[in-house]
């Protein structure tokens, strides 16, 4: 990779079709106070920022300052947007009067040049520039009265615009001549011959290109009336001269403000940082140097920006073709017309059958019409799990070189290959009873975990023949599903799966029959003993790490929700927490332990909150305790009273000893 680092003109950085958007851009999340605010950066001749562009076979992909560009864009192209912005920043209505817009503009210009605001969520926040050389420091000097002559200019932009009547934007007005032409070419008649504030400011432009070519640079009536004349057909001339006549002052003004408008983008300067064949992880790192508030660019992003996964894939199933839109539409953006590998990796999860035993549904996400980061990000780490053994962001882009897929077919085969192995797994009573909870592996103990749980099955699918049917093939697979689940939840708890996640799953999945070698009951035994006490090898136990034993432990003992759908649970503690502060008499360590702990629904758990369980009257939310307790509601008073902390213990320890060392002994030999 190699780089360098420049200034561009702000026009030809705006003006640059050459430069692509990445396959894949955030929804546009900067607000009408931050497009200002970046306006009043272009008037007043500050730097507007840096952006980073990556090179690669010829092609330039924009990979970070979308919104930057969008923003700038925007206030050049189009004054009305401008004028909206500054109405909704500096406060003032539609019926204004003039003096009153002046005197506001310039109060709350000022006061933001003094304090320089800063705006935590601004995608693009950057650090401008370091220091500059002594050689430097005059052509890089500000000149104030410039600075002054820029502000006044977008002050002169609002008022252009503003109209202090009902009516709607004087600019528009201004060059309103409808009525004496069949039609003008900012007013096209595909949209109901309304002005287009772009389109007008672009006729203007060219306008004014004509007077300085062929009028010798003066602004006449005649000339303007004459260049009407020659590029529209008139339907009443006398009637437009008059209108011009009129109008000329305010004309003359619009000609002005958008020639010195213009002149201040052309001055402009915007830092790039153009880099070549730039790997994901470097343009990270690069980003994350000059970036102090921005969003982290995920590897995926940037792989959008990569020729090898904007090549075309020829697909047809209808279904694939619509998620594949759907992600567009939750994007905020147009669906491509073509569809291309970054695609098929992108919605490669949601294509998953495994209602929601490894991967979450997302449904939360979708139904606000948005996407997930974490889904897009997991395509690609199961796909490099299963063609280069790995999640890491290297193994990703190993992908690259894998010449062996053929994303036609491929990838189709591989999801029917996964789904087949995810019904065989549902099929089993052991999965039956924890997919019932609605807690998937991903959640349950992270992606790294979940990839390496279904990427290892799918190998040993594969080892097995592929089978599809009930057999004594799919009755091992699900008893080796089991074994390596108890092996990752033990691991989990215990704290062995550590370290670097990417490097532990690539080497669990290259040694995957080892994984499928059951945990010695004797360690079972050793850490449940520990959990119970709140302590194991030297440890407090938290509810983070007794989460997945829990949800285990309800599983081997065949316990699902009662008469729940779509209900969501958490740990709750059965003596609050809050009891525990200040007892001296009470081992601590008792308060996160696993006697102490037991899962609830959601909504039942915000209502019991810190309260005892002899202080719930609730009939409901006592079943649902008993239930996942084990604590008949008469022995609640009993167990209410932290004094009673080890008659707890003898009672639910009891259930957990029994559990793993009875009923997943049972679980894993079926």
């Amino acid at each position: 990779m190699s780089y360098i680092i420049e200034p561009m003109p702000l026009i030809s950085f705006l003006e640059d079709g050459k430069l692509r958007l990445p396959r894949f851009q955030r929804k546009a999340t900067w607000d009408k106070k931050q497009n200002f605010e970046l306006a009043i950066s272009v008037f007043q001749d500050y730097p507007v920022g840096v952006v980073i562009i990556n090179q690669e076979q010829k092609i330039s992909w924009l990979l970070d300052g979308r919104q930057r560009r969008s923003a700038l864009s925007s206030m050049r192209d189009n004054p009305v947007e401008l004028y909206e912005w500054a109405r909704s920043y500096i406060g003032f209505g539609k019926t204004a009067d003039e003096l009153e817009v002046k005197s506001k503009y310039w109060e709350k210009v000022e006061r933001y040049l003094q304090t320089e605001e800063v705006t935590d969520n601004d995608e693009d926040d950057v650090n401008q520039y370091g220091e500059e050389d002594e050689s430097d420091a005059e052509e890089n000097s500000f000149d104030s009265a410039k600075q002054r002559r820029g502000l006044q200019t977008l002050l002169d932009i609002i008022l252009m615009v503003h109209q202090n009547k009902p009516s709607g934007s004087k600019w528009e007005q201004t060059f309103d001549f409808k009525k004496y032409f069949s039609r003008l070419k900012y007013a096209p008649v595909k949209n109901n011959s309304k002005i287009d504030p772009k389109a007008l400011r672009r006729f203007i432009l060219e306008l004014l290109k004509a007077i300085e070519q062929e009028n010798d640079g003066e602004r006449t009536q005649d000339f303007f009336i004459e260049y009407y004349l020659q590029n529209f057909d008139v339907k009443d001339q006398d009637k437009f001269e008059k209108d011009v006549s009129i109008k000329w002052d305010n004309i003359l003004n619009s000609l002005d403000v958008i020639d010195r408008s213009e002149k201040v983008f052309t001055d402009a300067r915007i830092g790039i940082i153009r880099l070549t064949n730039a790997t994901p992880l470097d343009a990270q790192n690069i980003f994350s140097r000059i970036n102090r508030g921005g969003t982290q660019l995920k590897a995926e992003e940037l792989l959008s920006a990569k020729p090898y996964w904007n090549k075309s894939v020829n697909l047809t199933d209808p279904a694939v073709m619509e998620r594949i839109k759907e992600m567009y539409r939750n994007l905020g953006i147009p669906a491509p017309d073509s569809i291309v590998r970054w695609d098929i990796a992108a919605t490669f999860i949601s294509r998953i059958k495994d209602e929601n035993l490894i991967f979450d549904t997302y449904e939360d996400v979708r139904k606000k019409k948005e996407i997930s980061m974490d889904e897009i990000s997991l395509g690609f780490k199961l796909l490099s799990s299963i063609y280069a053994q790995g999640m890491s962001n290297k193994q990703v882009n190993e992908l690259e070189q894998n010449e062996n897929i053929k994303w036609e077919y491929d990838i189709d085969e591989l999801i029917q290959q996964l789904n087949t192995v995810c019904s065989i797994l549902l099929a089993d009573t052991f999965f039956k009873f924890y997919q019932s909870w609605k807690r998937p592996i991903t959640k349950l103990m992270g992606n790294a975990i979940a990839l390496e749980f279904l990427t290892i099955i799918w190998l040993d699918w594969k080892e097995r023949g592929c089978p599809s049917t009930v057999s004594g093939e799919t009755k091992a697979l699900q008893r080796d599903a089991r074994i390596l689940f108890d092996k990752l939840v033990f691991e989990y708890a215990t704290k062995t799966w550590r370290g670097s996640g990417d490097s532990k799953m690539s080497s669990d999945i290259k040694n995957w029959k080892q994984r499928v070698t059951a945990v010695a009951s004797e360690d079972w035994k050793n850490f449940i003993t520990g959990a119970c006490t709140g302590n194991y090898n030297g440890q407090d136990t938290t509810v983070k790490i007794l989460k997945p034993v829990l949800y285990y432990y309800y599983a081997i003992t065949d316990c699902s929700p009662i008469n729940q759908v779509n209900v969501s649970f958490d740990v709750d503690h059965i003596i609050p927490k809050e009891r525990f502060v200040g007892n001296t008499m009470v081992t601590k360590t008792y308060r996160d332990s696993l006697i102490n702990l037991a899962l609830l629904p959601t909504k039942d758990n915000i209502s019991k909150k810190a309260k005892a369980l002899n202080e719930i009257t609730d009939s409901w939310l006592k079943l649902q305790i008993s239930t996942y307790t084990g604590i008949e509601e008469k022995d609640f008073d009993q167990y209410s009273d932290i004094a009673n902390i080890s008659l707890l213990y003898n009672k639910r320890s009891k259930l957990f000893t029994t559990a793993f060392m009875s009923n997943r002994t049972t679980a894993l030999s079926k």
